[in-house]
């Protein structure tokens, strides 16, 4: 798991109104609590190989709904160690929230595409069924 203070969409989640963030242990530890479900939030990054590209492209632009049945079609996207693209996620632990970031490796460094994606509810289930186990 991921700190997610110290991930780049750390800010744009602390920023939701449905998140609570505490800082403990004098400022070292955060914990951040999806308030609806008050369910704790944690952090988490994939990273997969340049073959993945499309598939991930479109599932980070499909409607919720529409997630089951690109993966029906094009299957789940795969895991490398060393990934050309980055996958970042902050999920709340009953998968009623979820943030979603694809970053692509560019020039030595990985470059986000497009912004942070959030959901709440079912359609947060639905954006997480292909990431999260």
């Amino acid at each position: 798991m991921a700190n997610i203070a110290n991930m780049e969409m750390a800010s744009a989640v602390f920023e939701k109104s449905c998140i609570k963030v505490e800082k403990k242990f004098f400022g070292f530890k955060t914990n951040v609590t999806y308030i609806p479900t008050n369910s704790p939030v944690v952090g988490l990054t994939l990273e997969y190989p340049t073959a993945e590209g499309e598939k991930l492209n479109r599932l980070f632009t499909a409607a919720p709904n529409d997630v089951e049945s690109i993966l029906q079609k094009v299957g789940h996207p795969v895991e490398s160690a060393n990934g050309h693209w980055l996958v970042s996620i902050c999920y709340s632990k009953d998968r009623k929230f979820a943030a979603l970031q694809l970053s692509e490796f560019v020039g030595f460094d990985y470059k986000n595409v497009g912004e942070v994606r959030f959901a709440e509810g079912e359609d947060a289930e639905k954006l997480l069924r292909p990431f999260v186990k």
